[in-house]
């Protein structure tokens, strides 16, 4: 799409050859607000910036013929100016902004409030929307270029805001607001020498010893113990399960709380188009009565969001966000769904999207088990999980390990690439995890639900060269009785299934699955009939897959008895 301000842009690139393509931004917005008398801080990174740029003639001209385009847009477009201008040069240092649809979403939220605090860098976007519709707006953030910037923004906008220095999480005990946007930077950590509020205190646990806490925990404390009457709250959606820390305690307090009213999660790029980071905005109200549910939102449904032509997911402009807290759900909405605070006590307090609000693939998978008989996988199988043998390249025997890599199209596992050289105590380790004919290995973890069944013809006589799997495995071995290995990866290979698992998996970097929901995951129980069934269909097809291999040799020998290749076969032999 053909930018509005693409004029702008193109005179302010002339100065890009004089100073840091992150700094265009600052250096613009302090030329502007500098030419509109506000004075700035000489101590200032863009006050600097300008200063030095000053100095040549040739960029100095490209940065005044910018500010006078940007001045020449109607007052009323110019903070969607900046705000274009913020994803034009987005970098590491303006990678925080946040942009106009989210922001506009994230106020709407926030509703029609007298006063607000805005906390964090990533709420300077809302804090100016709101500041330019009449509330009385407190910007506060720990970083003086931030500040900066925010000073000369609501100069150049000609909106009041009040900017303060200070560290957000220290609050001032008689500073009362009737809403507050708390967006602490992801994975942040918050030193002890940082002073949080008794009541945050109280919930995270005091401990006088030195110690940091993550961002993520604090903010989920701190928006507790704000006084104000709606509290928007975002983190990273890794901490609505994580284990560790004070952050299932602080998520614990704010479920019994009362005041927890929806949770939206948003997929990775959607508010920080730099960012991989999927995230979650809570919404706290006031107390609420004890039968009350909170509200669990998809944002990355086809109901709120759209692809852009790179395949990140953007806000759909129709869509609004503050409706899909406040309207009544349906039973047949794939987006969103109700909790009872009994049901997240059941849930040990995790709070994530997919514990609650059931994707298309793993509704369709239980109408799929609904009335057939299961059984939980602990049940149908022994499961062995392999452990880690060591390096492996000092020994005197010599083994094979599958990685999900070695598993393509066929169903069965293929000779894996993987050798060890393992000694004596390795080997030991090794053979409690050996492969057997009929297993099945699962991927559970990093990529989730691979699986293939190990052939009848793997390794089994002697200690050379038999096959394991690696940690990214589950190897489940049927036991006699239940269900085949056959009917086991048929079912694991389904992709419904796959879905459900991964819906399952956990983790901020690398995706698992805790082998206590592996173990209780449902498997349908074939009858004698549908056994028979299934095993004639796995085989015919495994007869035709051998076909296609036939033909696909038989197809290479006709290309290299062919031109060029009859002539150039030669030098292989040579080399």
């Amino acid at each position: 799409m053909k930018s509005k301000y693409a004029d702008v842009w193109r005179a302010l690139d002339g100065v890009s050859g004089y100073v840091r393509q992150s700094e265009l931004p600052n250096v613009l917005l302090a030329d502007i607000s500098q030419s509109m008398g506000m004075e700035l801080e000489h101590s200032g990174l863009a006050s600097n910036a300008l200063m030095s740029l000053r100095e040549n003639d040739d960029g100095y001209y490209a940065l005044q013929e910018a500010r006078s385009r940007f001045l020449a847009i109607p007052n009323s477009e110019k903070l969607a100016a900046i705000d274009e201008m913020m994803g034009v040069y987005q970098s590491r240092e303006t990678g925080f902004w946040i942009g106009y649809l989210p922001a506009k979403r994230i106020t709407e939220l926030a509703g029609t409030p007298g006063t607000v605090r805005c906390a964090f860098t990533s709420s300077l976007h809302p804090a100016l929307m709101m500041a330019s519709k009449g509330s009385t707006v407190r910007f506060v953030d720990r970083h003086s270029e931030v500040c900066d910037m925010a000073k000369m923004m609501a100069f150049i906008l000609e909106v009041p805001l009040q900017v303060v220095m200070a560290e957000p999480f220290n609050r001032v005990a008689d500073e009362a607001y009737d809403a507050e946007i708390i967006m602490a930077p992801f994975g942040s950590k918050i030193h002890s020498s940082v002073e949080l509020s008794l009541k945050a205190l109280d919930i995270l646990g005091r401990d006088d010893g030195p110690r940091r806490l993550s961002g993520e925990a604090v903010a989920l404390a701190d928006a507790q113990v704000s006084p104000a009457d709606t509290v928007i709250v975002s983190v990273a959606s890794s901490a609505m399960f994580r284990g560790v820390g004070v952050e299932p305690i602080a998520r614990e307090a704010l479920v019994e709380s009362g005041r927890l009213k929806a949770i939206l999660s948003v997929p990775a790029g959607m508010l920080f188009h730099a960012s991989s980071i999927a995230s979650d905005i809570l919404v706290l109200g006031p107390k609420r009565s004890a039968g009350d549910t909170v509200r669990f939102v998809n944002l990355g449904s086809s109901q709120f969001a759209g692809k852009t032509v790179r395949g990140r997911l953007e806000v759909k402009p129709e869509s609004s966000w503050l409706e899909a807290i406040s309207h009544p759900s349906h039973q047949d909405d794939e987006a969103t769904a109700e909790a009872s605070i009994s049901e997240i006590r059941d849930k040990d307090y995790i709070l994530s999207l997919d514990r609650y609000v059931i994707p298309p693939a793993v509704a369709a998978l239980e109408r799929f088990l609904d009335n057939r008989e299961t059984l939980p996988l602990a049940e149908v199988v022994e499961l062995i999980r392999p452990v880690s043998i060591g390096k492996g390249d000092d020994g005197d025997v010599i083994i094979r390990e599958a990685a999900p890599a070695d598993i393509g199209d066929n169903d069965f596992l293929p000779l894996p690439k993987k050798e060890l050289l393992l000694d004596r105590p390795q080997l030991r380790k090794a053979r409690a995890q050996r492969l057997q004919p009929g297993d099945v290995i699962l991927s559970v973890k990093g990529t989730i639900g691979t699986a293939a069944l190990v052939p009848s013809d793997v390794p089994m006589e002697n200690d050379s060269h038999f096959w394991t799997a690696g940690q990214s495995f589950m190897i489940l071995r049927p036991k006699k009785g239940k269900v085949s290995g056959v009917a086991l990866l048929e079912f694991l290979s389904s992709a419904a299934v796959k879905t459900s698992l991964r819906s399952l998996a956990v983790g901020a970097a690398i995706q698992t699955i805790a082998i206590k929901d592996l173990k209780e995951f449902q498997v349908p129980v074939p009858s004698d009939e549908e056994n028979a069934a299934i095993e004639a269909a796995f085989q015919k097809r495994q007869g035709k897959r051998a076909q296609v291999r036939l033909l696909l040799e038989d197809i290479n020998r006709e290309r290299d008895a062919s031109w060029p290749h009859n002539a150039l076969q030669g030098w292989q032999g040579q080399a």
